[in-house]
């Protein structure tokens, strides 16, 4: 990956699940200026203007405020004001619709949150820094 600093936004009201991986991409890719977390989409809304390289969503966002828009929604929003964003859907969701609406509409990554998913995401992050430089 070339020098210049790169930033992740992390959307994703487990706390804790937010911070393993936020210290995992942090291990993996030292070069990372920034990694944020959002507990709820609607506050990642907010910061689109610093322009991430990365988003990475997961699927059920209102664990801690039930008004929160769930990540699809809050995808279809970024899209509108950032079509070319860069967005890796996290989710323990096991509908095939959202995860195929996630990828066929909105061309985003889908990830399935199990025991391989944080390896799954640096293949994907490693993929998508690689295709930005050419």
């Amino acid at each position: 990956m070339d020098q210049i600093k790169k930033n992740i936004f992390i959307v994703e009201d487990n706390e804790v699940y937010a911070k393993s991986l936020q210290t995992f991409i942090q291990i993996r890719f030292p070069e990372i200026r920034e990694i944020k977390i959002f507990s709820i989409g609607e506050t990642c809304l907010l910061e689109l203007h610093r322009n991430p390289d990365i988003i990475i969503m997961d699927y059920f966002l209102n664990s801690k405020y039930d008004s929160a828009d769930n990540g699809l929604e809050i995808i279809k929003r970024i899209k509108t004001e950032k079509p070319q964003a860069n967005i890796i859907l996290l989710s323990i969701q096991e509908k095939l619709n959202v995860a195929v609406e996630a990828i066929e509409e909105y061309d985003c990554i889908y990830v399935q949150k199990d025991q391989e998913a944080f390896h799954k995401v640096e293949q994907f992050i490693k993929t998508i820094f690689i295709l930005k430089n050419c």
